[in-house]
């Protein structure tokens, strides 16, 4: 199963009028989200299922990443996905979804970077991920639960090289 995960595009910031979950996409980082979802749309298998945080701006870069990717998408929230949540039942959550084949999953830091230290093997650690970025893994590869595929962050070229991807992590 290849999974991409994807961190919001850049939100509007939260105050005492608009709590954290109403913020919002900017414009900037709607025009983010289009072009790195049509980018991710090219690079690899078209996602069939989004797995959405539920919180505003993660769902609103989560329809943008689903429209540019198949138009048969479905998009679900979980709280899966809310800061803070269990990593090892994301995880579990995750593997039951193999019928899926191409999953794209959308939420926040430092949630989704911890998420892809585990699938990648890096015990007790996370690795960061820009706002807009995107990994590609594989599930079900060799001895790792997951195998890196791609890295790809705004206005930078794919990295293919775990080790540039995320230098301070051994491969």
């Amino acid at each position: 199963m290849i999974v991409y995960v994807m961190r919001h595009a850049e939100a509007v910031e939260g105050s005492d009028v608009l709590a954290d979950k109403w913020r919002y996409l900017t414009e900037k980082g709607r025009v983010t989200a289009q072009k790195m979802s049509t980018t991710v749309a090219r690079y690899g298998p078209k996602t069939r299922l989004t797995i959405t945080s539920p919180l505003t701006r993660a769902v609103q870069t989560a329809e943008i990443a689903a429209e540019k990717a198949c138009r048969k998408n479905a998009v679900i929230a979980s709280p899966l996905l809310l800061p803070g949540a269990d990593i090892n039942e994301l995880v579990a959550y995750i593997t039951a979804c193999k019928h899926a084949k191409r999953l794209m999953l959308v939420g926040h830091e430092p949630q989704l970077g911890s998420l892809v230290a585990a699938l990648l093997g890096y015990s007790d650690s996370r690795v960061s991920l820009k706002k807009s970025s995107c990994v590609a893994l594989k599930l079900g590869v060799r001895d790792k639960p997951a195998c890196f595929l791609w890295y790809l962050a705004p206005g930078k070229k794919r990295v293919t090289s775990v080790k540039k991807a995320f230098p301070q992590h051994p491969a």
